[in-house]
């Protein structure tokens, strides 16, 4: 079922379609924006890289959303500050800084867009902080492999759950096996399967 905004876009003669291949980076850190793409298919992670090498996603972009900070840099006229990058084939609308600033006056449903979205990422935002402040390491990789249960069989690497949760591979991956030798999972190459004791 396609969602309103996205049909309301289809209508739109202005507005352009992209599409980007995956592992393609869209938006680097210290880019000028000039448009924001709201996704049709696919998805693209935002994420920030520490001094370190250490990264953490921030959130990720889906069908019938945009990006937060995008929308931000836009409105305020300030530089990317953060990665994008996509995780698969993706394909989007275009949509100018005048066309998306003009809109925010004249289209209803475009208001009420924007706003939901600035919102629902802000919460997000705190709640990834709250994880960071007050959590440990462990409960935030808990509680993360039990938000994929959707897909008992994880096709990820360690280093990938590390860019995730802002951490290492090495401590990632002495995490994972204390858990697996809780038989809270199992560990494969390149995959990691979760027991029903890890989501009760």
């Amino acid at each position: 079922m396609t969602s309103p905004i996205l049909e309301f876009l289809s209508k739109q003669i202005s507005v352009k379609k992209i599409a980007i291949k995956e592992n393609t980076i869209v938006c680097r850190l210290g880019d000028h924006c000039d448009n924001l793409v709201v996704l049709t298919k696919g998805k693209v992670k935002v994420m920030r890289i520490a001094e370190d090498g250490r990264h953490i996603t921030l959130y990720n972009v889906h069908a019938g959303e945009s990006c937060v900070l995008t929308t931000s840099c836009l409105f305020n006229e300030k530089a990317f500050p953060a990665i994008a990058i996509t995780q698969v084939h993706s394909e989007g609308y275009v949509i100018s800084k005048n066309q998306l600033k003009h809109w925010l006056t004249a289209e209803p449903i475009w208001q009420a867009f924007i706003f939901k979205m600035l919102t629902e990422r802000m919460a997000d935002l705190i709640l990834k902080v709250d994880e960071l402040a007050f959590d440990s390491l462990q409960t935030r990789l808990i509680h993360w492999l039990s938000a994929h249960n959707q897909a008992p069989h994880l096709k990820i690497t360690h280093q990938e759950i590390a860019q995730e949760l802002a951490s290492s591979r090495e401590v990632i991956s002495r995490l994972l096996k204390k858990l697996e030798e809780k038989q809270l999972i199992e560990l494969h190459r390149g995959e990691i399967v979760l027991r029903k004791q890890l989501l009760s």
